[in-house]
């Protein structure tokens, strides 16, 4: 289940809002749910004029009461929305649990009054499903309480997770939400974002295309400089961002993808804290503690990477390694006890070594590996900031990995993408270890996310078994991959040319 707070200043607008289309006429059949009343007698009555509509005059006058009583003294923020989603792969739930649910969580969040105290006033909403087809509620809190005190809440994200965890433990929900797995925030694309894509036939939008070349460059990179040589060398349009007080450092970071990339419409540039929380510069900084921090001028001076040309011949057998290597470690992964502290950094370092291999895989197109490593990187992102790959050794390895798979650069012919297929398995091999050792570290989102990331794959591997069929791979090996990745459950656009690093 995904929690997601936000503070607002009208409660009337959200209410119509709530009981309008919605941004893509996915409200339907909005109702009350639960509420500090009997929803019954909370439900809002239709327009006389237009049944089409409602009346939400009383419903806001209601739940304002609390607020206008304050006058003053209230809170400017004072309206609370909390939307609780599951995915869309969740078991129904009906509107009766969604109640059972909603209360449970403004009783957990101390909004609903204890101890004898006065509580919040509220209601949960839940209409149709979101165009991505989870289901979910709308949670309407005013912040102030029936006898006259306004509230203040501390950690309302970080509870709210904890309530939520409890939440799924209690009703028998599933705990395996990537979005829940890693320490960092990710903005959504827009709707705007996604309708542009569609429109140029694109199946991913920019920030999807723009947050995987980024892990991509940061594979196998050694430190800021060849980070942004590796970023540049791709083709990505870089730009650091100076500190006001300080015009010779470097804040952050904007990239962009080059015109050909986007039908030659006008780049567009994002801010690496907006593509996910762990590629901020700040938090990119972090893998190599102690290294050189380039200045904005560097970053503009710094030059793409050369690339070298690798023959066909070259390159399989750079693969071919790069598969029995990944095989290696994931056997290594299985001998890793729970506890031990190099977790962090090696599922780092597996999500980086995912994402090397679509860009591989899918040098055109943003398909089920670049999913799959999407999700997975997500799952990853360090709770707390790593000291760097050098604690591990499998880690280092894992790095090394990718950078000569990014090196070797895509191929160019069906025989060359078919041994490519061998590491697409063995890819997956990778992160279904991962997932067993997540498992036994009851980290459960993790480990369903890590999961979910190797059933994304399943469509690839179904194609190297009939490239198996054909004589090209392996039967053995990806018939065993197949059945290996194939998930339990959870427990209780890049040219296609080569792109040599």
């Amino acid at each position: 289940m995904i929690p997601k707070v936000t503070k607002g200043t009208r409660c009337r607008g959200l209410l119509e809002y709530l009981w309008g289309p919605g941004r893509s006429d996915e409200h339907v059949n909005p109702r009350i749910v639960a509420g500090y009343d009997d929803p019954a007698v909370l439900a809002p009555p239709q327009r006389r004029d237009d049944p089409d509509r409602f009346d939400l005059a009383e419903l806001a006058a209601r739940l304002d009461a609390p607020q206008e009583a304050l006058g003053t003294r209230g809170i400017r923020e004072y309206v609370l929305q909390v939307s609780l989603s599951v995915r869309s792969d969740e078991r129904p739930i009906s509107d009766a649990e969604w109640g059972r649910i909603a209360q449970t969580y403004v009783d957990r969040m101390g909004l609903s009054g204890s101890d004898g105290r006065a509580g919040c006033r509220w209601i949960a909403v839940h209409h149709g499903r979101s165009i991505n087809g989870n289901d979910h509620i709308h949670l309407v809190i005013t912040r102030a309480t029936e006898d006259g005190a306004p509230v203040y809440l501390r950690g309302e994200w970080r509870r709210s997770q904890e309530v939520c965890d409890e939440i799924e433990k209690e009703f028998g929900l599933r705990q395996d939400t990537p979005g829940r797995a890693g320490a960092t925030r990710r903005a959504a694309a827009s709707r705007w974002e996604v309708e542009e894509a569609r429109q140029a036939g694109r199946d991913a939008t920019d920030r999807e295309l723009l947050r995987r070349e980024v892990r991509a460059a940061l594979a196998g990179a050694v430190d800021e400089q060849d980070w942004v040589a590796r970023m540049k060398a791709v083709g990505l349009l870089v730009s650091a961002r100076r500190d006001r007080r300080n015009p010779h450092s470097a804040v952050g970071y904007v990239v962009a993808l080059p015109p050909y990339r986007r039908s030659g419409v006008r780049p567009r540039w994002l801010a690496g804290r907006d593509l996910d929380g762990d590629l901020s510069l700040t938090r990119v900084r972090q893998r190599w503690p102690g290294g050189r921090r380039l200045s904005p001028d560097q970053w503009r001076a710094t030059p793409p990477r050369d690339r070298m040309e690798l023959g066909g011949t070259q390159r399989i057998e750079v693969w071919r390694a790069t598969a029995a290597a990944l095989d290696e470690v994931a056997g290594r992964l299985r001998t890793v006890p729970p506890d031990s502290p190099q977790w962090p950094a090696i599922a780092w370092a597996c999500a980086d070594t995912l994402t090397a291999t679509s860009v591989l895989a899918e040098p055109d197109t943003f398909g089920p590996v670049s999913r799959a490593a999407d999700i997975l990187a997500r799952a990853a992102a360090p709770k707390r900031a790593l000291p760097g790959p050098d604690d591990s050794a499998i880690a280092q390895q894992l790095r090394r990995v990718a950078d000569a798979m990014l090196f070797a650069g895509a191929g160019r012919h069906a025989r060359e993408a078919s041994v490519l297929l061998t590491v697409v398995v063995a890819a997956a091999r990778l992160i279904v270890a991962l997932a067993e050792l997540r498992t036994a570290q009851q980290e459960l989102h993790a480990a369903g996310a890590t999961r979910i990331a190797a059933e994304r794959m399943m469509p690839l591997l179904h194609q190297a078994q009939r490239a198996a069929t054909a004589g090209l791979v392996t039967a053995g090996t990806t018939a065993a991959a197949r059945d290996t990745v194939r998930p339990a459950g959870p427990p209780a656009a890049r040219r296609a040319t080569e792109h040599g690093r």
